[in-house]
């Protein structure tokens, strides 16, 4: 994706945000034949950090290990060099999913049919309609989802903007960022691509 060379050289340092407990998906369409929904992580947390390049941030998502495989983890480290290569959107490490917060990957926050807020953001590098979904535990409080959302959209201001987002003091201020599906030509043309294949096969069932 041509986004992704305005990241190059940028390695994630500091936390900027976090929700510690939620499930990493990846929805897909409803009539992709994959199937609409694979779970990638159970037990997870989802942070937000700042690059080494200013105004760049990077969203990363983190499986929760077990005592026996954070064992096995220390023992691997220490036939490593200490030497990293954090700039890549694949870090290469199969409990960590990172991408860089850009505009592209249309972001959105809202709260499921169940009551549970999600999180959810585009697969570039999928299908169409294939889509990242961060599932908040239900024991996390709302305002951690808001102080998450006002720092995400915070991080696409300071993007587009190439200026500190300081001064930015209310998330109202930051309406421009919010993802709307309905006002998406992509979103809407598979929307009306998954109406006409479960129309499709209604039919077929009836035959």
């Amino acid at each position: 994706m041509n986004f992704l060379k305005k990241f190059i050289g940028a390695s994630p340092i500091d936390e900027v945000a976090s929700i510690p407990s939620g499930k990493l998906f990846l929805t897909r369409a409803p009539f992709s034949p994959k199937g609409a929904l694979e779970c990638l992580y159970n037990d997870a947390l989802i942070k937000i950090k700042k690059t080494t390049k200013e105004h760049y941030y990077q969203i990363s998502i983190i499986k929760a290990c077990s005592e026996g495989e954070l064992n096995s983890e220390s023992v691997d480290d220490e036939g490593d060099d200490g030497e990293s290569d954090d700039s890549n959107e694949d870090s290469g490490n199969n409990d960590e999913k990172a991408f860089s917060i850009d505009p592209e990957l249309k972001f959105r926050v809202y709260t499921k049919s169940d009551g549970t807020q999600a999180i959810s953001w585009k697969d570039v590098n999928g299908d169409l309609g294939d889509r990242f979904e961060f599932s908040v535990d239900e024991d996390i409080k709302y305002t951690e989802v808001d102080n998450f959302t006002f720092s995400l959209y915070k991080c696409l201001y300071e993007l587009r903007y190439q200026k500190s987002a300081d001064d930015i003091t209310d998330i109202s201020q930051l309406s421009e960022f919010v993802y709307d599906p309905t006002t998406d030509d992509e979103a809407v043309e598979m929307d009306r691509f998954s109406r006409f294949a479960m129309s499709c096969a209604s039919s077929q069932e009836l035959r």
